[in-house]
């Protein structure tokens, strides 16, 4: 993540996204928000229920969660938030009334914005090193008695080898950088006891056919398979098999039976 002009409280190497922003990235994230839209939207609503002067999306990406968070709340106004100036330039493109991006390191306070009602994030603890910690300084983010809402895998549950070969690499790349992909089972704890009350924890589950899948993990493949820990400890004969069983999942020239994820939703309460 791009370092922002604003104070800076953590170390720069704190948060890094795993997954790029180059075209491919832009482009998993597409197919992503497609496939996560009907659950989130779902949890969006939820958050609507009450007035929200102002709503931020965290690691906004191109902006796909932001217009669905905007749309979904009823929200005034809402920003995203984003670090990559590729993804904010798409952002900006497709915006939607109502709706503004800035670029800024999300694992940084304070934002660029004034306090909001309601922080957003969906996939983006699980690429913070120390989330409990980011968390906390978000509730200086928030208004008081406003809401932190975010969604983060709890699990992925695969019968083919290639898919779960493929989620085992990208726990073990992860780890290696001090970062969780199920972090989703611990979320409800992060968050400091004296600063958040857990208002709502939920686990939704998503259901997406393998080529679906494999068409986003491909793409994320392609991205991250020269990662200095992948080319450090997988052969490149391995990486070569893994690639095209993806692509021919991807493609339907192979079949597999559906991918089970469990998101978990939880929203916090700032005190």
């Amino acid at each position: 993540m791009s370092q922002s002009t604003a104070a800076q409280t953590v170390p720069p190497s704190e948060a890094a996204y795993t997954f790029g922003d180059n075209d491919l990235a832009a482009e998993r994230l597409r197919l992503l928000a497609e496939a996560f839209a009907p659950s989130s939207r779902v949890f969006a609503s939820r958050l609507g229920r009450q007035p929200v002067r102002l709503a931020i999306d965290l690691g906004c990406g191109p902006g796909y969660t932001t217009g669905l968070l905007h749309a979904a709340t009823g929200a005034a106004a809402t920003i995203g938030l984003d670090s990559s100036p590729r993804f904010l330039a798409r952002a900006w493109r497709q915006r939607s009334r109502g709706v503004a991006f800035a670029e800024h390191d999300i694992a940084r306070v304070p934002f660029p914005t004034p306090a909001a009602d309601l922080i957003y994030g969906r996939f983006i603890v699980t690429h913070l090193a120390d989330a409990g910690a980011a968390i906390a300084r978000w509730a200086e983010a928030i208004t008081p008695r406003g809401r932190l809402a975010l969604e983060e895998v709890d699990a992925m549950t695969s019968d083919d080898p290639t898919l779960i070969r493929y989620y085992e690499l990208v726990e073990a790349m992860q780890a290696a950088r001090g970062q969780r992909t199920y972090v989703g089972r611990d979320l409800p704890a992060l968050a400091p006891a004296e600063t958040f009350v857990v208002e709502r924890a939920d686990i939704a589950p998503v259901v997406l056919p393998a080529a679906v899948a494999a068409r986003l993990h491909a793409l994320n493949f392609r991205t991250w398979r020269q990662n200095p820990f992948v080319v450090g400890n997988v052969e490149a004969a391995e990486l070569d098999r893994l690639g095209d069983s993806l692509d021919a999942l991807a493609s339907g020239a192979r079949e597999a039976a559906p991918v089970r994820w469990r998101m978990a939703q939880v929203i916090f309460r700032k005190r």
